[in-house]
């Protein structure tokens, strides 16, 4: 059963191996509280004048608010002298601008900023020329810049990417998809740049791994937030990074987790394609353990769509296929064991209104930690839908209860739309 990511370890290294990284992982850890991050000497630090300077402007529409990006955007184009440059500044380009993407925008653009925001030079924004055209000091924006810093980028370094990814997943498990998804863009545009500008083939492809999974990991987190083009984009992203991974796991992985967004938006039957898909192409190239995860999604998938022959036929092929340790070093971010497997299973039947499957689904809701509230959410919800399939409304109307309750406490759009749907059956007037 998919409760909030399908992933929930990483590999171990040697002592060796983790002393011999470089910096790297540490300052990615810094970078989680909205500082610096720094990957392979290239430094991505916020624009904090430029911040400030909008921050310390009040709103023109009158709310006693600060000013948002996109009225600066907009008081910004009004001031730009048109002869020069098109009027184009939206959201995305003073976002750029505050995360110190861009340090030295076009004159006619710190023109119109200067005149907005009062300032007198270009330093009271921090914005600065650098040598070679590059926006900040040893952060290149030029072609042989960045091909210089991806090129340096040594195996330590790539599995500090990694292990970045792996911070904000376990993250992702006790806080709001907004601020997961706020750390995991910025973590996804340095994987793209690198991953751009990258010569070496090995080094590229073991960029692409590390981008196919944080990308699928930022695609769920669009899921759980109700954003379906979103989510639909990021798992994109991922399929494409994974057709240049190292590892084959990453694109079937990426193909899989997609058909959820195509559930969501009631799409039951493309997703059972979708997922048959993911089967296809790693029937001879992924392992037995990623295998049977890929059979478990297509069999819960199944289930969802009220086929329990189709159902129980994948769950059964994953059994099959399942390994003792239920773990596979390249798929790292896949963790499917016995135990697990048979709770996934159980849900999937508890769906479909199977008494015993109810019960089972009910003791492993018991024994949820504290720190899963979005997986609790999830829990009681798919609790609510079975006892409703199996005939018990009222039993279903409590669960539904703590589920919305639940799911409005993490900020689960996707759960919370799942509740609505729910309520319009039972009746339930929404409160």
């Amino acid at each position: 059963m998919v409760l909030t990511h399908p992933a929930t370890t990483w590999t171990t290294v040697s002592d060796a191996e983790r002393h011999g990284e470089t910096n790297l992982a540490a300052n990615l850890e810094r970078g989680t509280g909205g500082e610096a991050e720094h990957i392979g000497g290239v430094v991505l630090e916020p624009n904090t004048r430029l911040r400030a300077a909008r921050q310390a402007k009040n709103s023109p529409s009158g709310s006693g608010r600060p000013m948002s990006r996109a009225e600066l955007a907009e008081l910004a184009n009004q001031a730009i002298p048109h002869e020069q440059a098109p009027a184009n500044l939206d959201t995305r380009a003073i976002g750029r601008y505050e995360r110190g993407e861009t340090r030295w925008p076009q004159e006619p653009y710190r023109h119109a900023l200067r005149a907005v925001l009062g300032a007198a030079t270009d330093a009271d924004l921090g914005f600065f020329p650098t040598p070679r055209g590059r926006t900040v000091p040893g952060q290149p924006d030029d072609l042989i810049g960045w091909i210089e810093r991806a090129s340096a980028l040594s195996a330590g370094d790539v599995l500090a990417l990694a292990r970045r990814t792996d911070q904000i997943r376990l993250q992702e498990t006790t806080q709001s998809s907004a601020r997961t998804s706020q750390l995991l863009d910025r973590h996804l545009a340095t994987l793209a740049s690198l991953r751009s500008f990258s010569v070496q083939p090995q080094v590229r492809a073991g960029i692409a791994s590390v981008h196919s999974d944080a990308a699928s990991l930022a695609g769920w987190v669009r899921l759980d937030a109700g954003d379906l083009e979103g989510a639909w984009r990021l798992h994109e992203v991922a399929k494409d990074a994974g057709r240049e991974s190292i590892v084959p796991a990453d694109l079937v992985h990426a193909i899989a987790q997609q058909a959820y967004v195509l559930v969501d938006a009631g799409q039951i039957q493309g997703a059972q394609r979708l997922a048959g898909h993911a089967i296809e192409i790693g029937a001879r190239s992924v392992s037995p353990m990623v295998r049977a995860w890929l059979h478990a999604v297509l069999g819960e998938i199944g289930a969802i769509a009220g086929n329990q022959t189709t159902s129980l036929n994948q769950f059964d092929q994953a059994a099959r296929l399942l390994p003792a340790d239920g773990y596979d070093p390249d798929a790292p971010y896949l963790v499917l064991d016995e135990p697990g497997l048979a709770r996934w299973r159980g849900a999937a039947l508890a769906r479909l209104g199977d008494e015993d499957a109810i019960a089972n689904l009910q003791y492993a809701l018991e024994r949820l930690g504290d720190g899963h509230l979005r997986a609790a959410a999830q829990a009681n919800v798919d609790l609510s839908h079975s006892l409703l399939a199996a005939g018990h409304p009222d039993q279903a109307v409590t669960v539904l209860r703590v589920g919305r309750d639940l799911a409005t406490r993490a900020g689960s759009v996707r759960q919370l739309r799942r509740v609505a749907a729910l309520e319009l059956r039972l009746g339930v007037p929404s409160p």
